[in-house]
């Protein structure tokens, strides 16, 4: 499957606009799904509804089956739920139904059918589930379809076991698996055996149950059919706990399975029901507090809804148990526990970087005990510490994952000083992605709700000033949407804040940021001063990770200040030196700028090398501030390297241009534009270079904060002079 997965993706990577990169991303999602590697199968589904248009590709299910749009969206919703986005699964659902009512494609039709039927088994909701499920079992008769017929046969047995007539049903359900295992059919295998041992049970043979399950274990062992996996260790532990009380030993280790399981496919929904069951076992046995601490954390981020009875019944428990001594007195030894841990990771912080493993292991620690802590100051911590992580390594899904979380936990407190910490973390997530919009209205926000005397200590907590690096995040985000003047005021203020701060870390962050802005910028005498002082700063004070990038900006100095051959070679070092580390941080932004220099120094080939592999680890990571510049860089090499062939650079330009404007990033697509202008007149193409850099200017005027603003407007009024126009 992988490797038809993967052929597939191949042959429509070159041609995205092709009515089959819908489904290729679709098979894709499929394969990661089947393997239980639920944010792939997540990601392909989107992209594959993303791409779907409905009109353009109805034809697709004469060639595929079933209808793209139909089947992308069944299979987004049956892959979010177990993730835990409810409400967004039942969305998808619903569109889909709304979708096939007007078809009449029957593949379609039973494709659809059985797919909702499926949803609602997953949900464990029988009432919604019959009325597909029958409808399924009349289309299979109909129109004499062998595929769907055992499921059809299958669904309309479970829908009759769940209502109450567990035997006839029954009979149904095994007659249904049979069909299917004739037909060697193990699509949903994982779930349909859980169904039938559940009947089983409650028929009263609870080993045959058990054989069932553990026959399907062994088959996704086997086939490395993974998709529900952790609901199968769950339905066993539930079956062995009922076969045999007295001895709860097993059901609780495969509770814990099931557990551990739905972690590490990012399956909340399934972590929680086998959570919910663990606490119920812990709680019939005298243990309050493990049950406590396993149901605490599956809980965290989920609110009760009718789509998910289940939450309310586990924050029911919850709070029957939180009033418990035993609880309360264990809540009390975690959080000191947490806080220890805290202090831990923010110390081996400022010694080695929040990159390092053993910053890491101490934030992690420190999140598994404050799970059922209800104090959000001691749970945010432990988000930001991670957090930060995740962000010298630029795992860019794993920063919006926390900075979601830690929005969601603090919106409950907006009054509070640590709301503007988690609109922070949101905000600078966004900016790291690229999308400066977001980033600043959650940076203003966060800016906004900072309050300098009362929040001074949060340096000591969350590795420096709260006010400085809203502004240092906040800054060069206003300066690439193109709002120069704030952006300044926001760099100044920052600096003042910094000096006054006392703090010693806090003033390394605010001269390194500050330094970036100004090389972003373009100015080296500007960024000269806070390069050094970064520097000097992480030298004197045993700062390891401050003296890296002190080093790598002051080598950008250098070379841009006349020492070309030197700064290329510090630089160079500087950026080993990150590899080394594993921070990514700012290393996108420094390689392109280390390729613009190489080129400028006559190692074209090297500096095209460089680029390029900037390009690729900015489309690894997902980490598209400087996308843009990247793609403008990449095409002034090429130009360099070919002025006889302008084509390759002109696209280069183009797709700057467009990241830019995708971006809002209109300082970049200015840049962008200038390079594209220049390279057609050069060409003779006035006309054109006219029409790219006329849009690019509207609404700027000359001034010192972008010097390319007067250059692109001489260029424009040396075209309009000219005869050419």
């Amino acid at each position: 499957m992988r490797a038809r997965a993967a052929a597939f993706l191949s042959d429509v990577e070159a041609r995205p606009d092709l009515s089959e990169a819908s489904v290729a991303h679709r098979a894709a999602g499929i394969t990661c799904w089947f393997a239980g590697e639920y944010r792939d199968a997540r990601d392909h589904l989107e992209r594959a509804l993303d791409l779907f248009q409905p009109g353009r590709d109805d034809d697709l299910a004469f060639r595929f089956g079933h209808d793209a749009g139909v089947a992308a969206m069944a299979l987004l919703a049956i892959a979010s739920w177990p993730m835990g986005e409810v409400d967004g699964a039942i969305s998808l659902i619903d569109r889909m139904q709304t979708r096939f009512a007007d078809l009449t494609h029957v593949g379609t039709l039973a494709f659809g059918r059985m797919h909702t039927a499926m949803f609602e088994l997953t949900r464990g909701d029988q009432a919604r589930a019959a009325p597909n499920a029958f409808e399924l079992a009349r289309l299979t008769r109909e129109h004499d379809l062998p595929m769907w017929r055992p499921f059809g046969v299958f669904l309309q047995g479970w829908a009759t076991a769940a209502s109450g007539a567990v035997g006839n049903g029954l009979e149904d359900m095994r007659r249904g698996a049979e069909l299917l295992r004739e037909q060697n059919v193990l699509f949903f295998d994982g779930l349909l055996k859980i169904a039938v041992a559940e009947a089983e049970a409650r028929a009263g043979d609870p080993d045959r149950a058990v054989a069932i399950l553990d026959e399907a274990l062994a088959t996704a062992d086997r086939l490395g059919f993974r998709t529900f996996e952790a609901e199968l260790h769950r339905a066993r532990g539930e079956i062995l706990l009922n076969r045999d009380p007295a001895n709860p030993a097993p059901a609780e280790e495969a509770f814990q399975t099931a557990i551990a399981v739905a972690k590490q496919q990012a399956t909340r929904s399934f972590e929680l029901r086998a959570a919910l069951a663990l606490a119920k076992l812990y709680q019939s046995t005298s243990r309050p507090a493990d049950a406590h601490a396993a149901l605490a954390p599956a809980l965290d981020g989920f609110s009760p809804t009718p789509e998910f009875p289940e939450i309310g019944e586990a924050q029911a428990l919850l709070t029957a148990l939180a009033d418990n001594e035993e609880v309360k007195a264990d809540a009390a030894r975690r959080q000191r526990l947490t806080q220890l841990n805290i202090a831990y990771g923010n110390a081996l912080f400022a010694a080695r970087g929040y990159g390092a493993a053993e910053v890491a292991a101490a934030f992690a620690r420190a999140r598994e005990l404050a799970s059922g802590i209800e104090d959000p100051a001691d749970r945010l911590s432990t988000y930001y510490g991670l957090w930060a992580g995740h962000l010298l390594r630029g795992e860019l899904e794993a920063m919006h994952e926390l900075s979601s979380a830690a929005i969601e936990l603090l919106n409950p407190y907006p009054g509070t000083r640590e709301a503007s910490i988690a609109h922070r973390i949101r905000g600078t997530t966004y900016w790291y992605q690229g999308d400066f919009t977001n980033a600043r209205d959650h940076l203003e926000r966060a800016l906004a709700m900072f309050d300098p005397e009362r929040d001074g200590d949060l340096a000591f907590r969350f590795g420096h000033d709260i006010g400085v690096s809203c502004m240092a995040y906040l800054a060069p985000a206003l300066w690439s949407l193109g709002e120069f003047g704030r952006a300044r005021e926001l760099e100044a203020a920052m600096i003042v804040r910094a000096r006054e701060a006392g703090h010693v870390i806090t003033l390394a962050f605010a001269t390194w940021y500050r330094a970036m802005f100004e090389i972003m910028r373009l100015d080296p005498g500007a960024a000269e001063p806070y390069a050094a002082e970064t520097w000097e700063l992480g030298r004197a004070h045993e700062l390891p990770m401050y003296i890296r990038y002190g080093a790598l900006k002051c080598g950008w100095v250098r070379a841009r200040l006349g020492d070309r051959n030197e700064g290329v070679a510090q630089m160079r070092q500087g950026l080993d030196s990150l590899r080394q580390q594993g921070d990514t941080l700012v290393r996108p932004f420094c390689s392109a700028l280390l390729a613009e220099l190489e080129a400028e120094v006559g190692e074209i080939d090297t500096a095209v090398g460089t680029i390029d592999r900037t390009l690729a680890e900015i489309e690894r990571t997902g980490q598209r501030t400087f996308e843009a510049e990247a793609h403008r860089i990449r095409g002034e090499i090429l130009f360099k390297r070919d002025p006889g062939n302008p084509a390759p650079a002109e696209e280069a330009f183009q797709t700057a241009i467009a990241v830019a404007r995708r971006q809002g990033a209109r300082s970049f697509a200015l840049r962008a534009a200038l390079s594209l202008a220049k390279l057609l007149q050069s060409n003779g193409h006035s006309t054109e270079a006219h029409a790219v850099l006329a849009p690019a200017l509207e609404g700027f005027a000359p001034t010192p904060e972008m010097l390319e603003i007067e250059e692109a407007l001489e260029l424009k009024a040396t075209i309009e002079a000219s005869a050419q126009l």
